[in-house]
């Protein structure tokens, strides 16, 4: 993008110069002094042009800083303002542009105003430029995490169903065939939605964070009934963060590492708690575990963490933070921190 604009900015000095050469050509009464004035006067813009552009690119002008970048862009205008005044003195000796015993700083304030509406034109083209470009690294981004969510959703379904889980599920399943008929109808239409729902997915980007708990509940029903009494799930749900939108099936490898890593290393019971709640204009979402944590030195890691982790930063960049900790007391703490968005905003 920087070699293309300054192929622009120089392309269009060109053209300025050319347009403006019978004017200085009539002043000068030399077509040849008149062509080397405008041609001097336009491609001496060139550095300033590029200098806009960097200076865009490091601080456009957006909120919340809006302020802060038009103070950053008045003090490069000032210092811009030291070439386009020096220059009259660089190629003076050669182009008689300044009349005798004209100093610079006479030449600088006579050219404090001059040049503003000029390099702030320059300005508006360069925040042109970089929104242009922005849009096109978010598109290219929203096609990876297209791509990255397809996978994820076949990564989640196939840990969903792969047999070690699906032979304890009907195990678990036939026990409760003969001493408990109801609980067993119970388990196999929790399962089935399970399974239906990871299918159906239509692969949208974001979904309200309620839909994903139905997913996730399935989940936990059928886990909870596989470890009776070793398990139990603690659901600490803010009502206002239930419309939140965040990336389909973030949460069930979140539970799915607590209960295996966590809770079924273990005889004693444990509990995986599982938060949700607003914090200002960002979502908080916690899953937590009090197991036999992590092993000194390894963080704990597997195909669902991975994904959560590489999905997360295809679509939200450097807004979000995901983190799988140990708990001081025991287990393990993995933590999502997202932009606050809902289908309505």
């Amino acid at each position: 993008m920087f070699s293309i604009w300054t192929a622009v900015v120089s392309l269009l000095a060109l053209v300025d110069a050319l347009g403006w050469w019978k004017d200085y050509a009539d002043g000068t009464h030399s077509a040849g002094l008149g062509l080397a004035q405008t041609m001097a006067s336009s491609l001496s813009w060139i550095p300033v042009n590029i200098g806009v552009y960097l200076l865009t690119m490091w601080c456009p002008i957006s909120r919340p800083h809006v302020a802060r970048a038009l103070l950053v862009h008045l003090a490069g205008y000032l210092v811009a303002l030291c070439w386009l005044s020096g220059r009259m003195f660089l190629f003076d000796p050669v182009l008689h542009w300044l009349p005798p015993a004209r100093g610079f700083g006479e030449e600088y304030l006579r050219n404090l105003g001059a040049y503003l509406a000029m390099y702030f034109e320059w300005v508006g083209v360069a925040h042109g430029v970089y929104y242009f470009a922005q849009h096109r690294r978010r598109r290219e981004q929203l096609a990876q995490a297209r791509e990255q969510l397809a996978h994820a959703a076949l990564q989640a379904l196939r840990a969903q169903v792969r047999p070690h889980f699906l032979f304890n599920a009907m195990n678990t399943i036939a026990a409760f065939v003969h001493d408990d008929p109801r609980r067993a109808e119970e388990m196999v239409v929790r399962l089935s939605t399970l399974l239906r729902q990871s299918l159906e997915h239509d692969g949208s980007l974001e979904v309200p964070l309620r839909e994903d708990l139905e997913v996730l509940s399935a989940y936990v029903d059928i886990e909870r009934a596989r470890f009776e009494d070793r398990l139990a799930v603690d659901w600490r749900l803010h009502p206002g963060a239930l419309d939140a939108l965040v990336p389909p099936l973030l949460l069930q490898p979140l539970v799915e590492n607590a209960v295996r890593h966590g809770i079924s290393p273990r005889d004693a019971p444990g509990t995986v708690t599982i938060s949700a709640r607003p914090e200002g204009s960002w979502l908080r979402l916690v899953v937590t575990d009090d197991g036999v944590g992590l092993p000194p030195g390894r963080p704990r890691t597997g195909i669902g963490l991975a994904n959560a982790r590489a999905r997360l930063t295809q679509m939200y960049g450097a807004e979000h933070r995901f983190s799988v900790e140990p708990r001081p007391d025991g287990g393990v703490t993995a933590t999502v921190r997202l932009p606050l968005r809902t289908a309505r905003t």
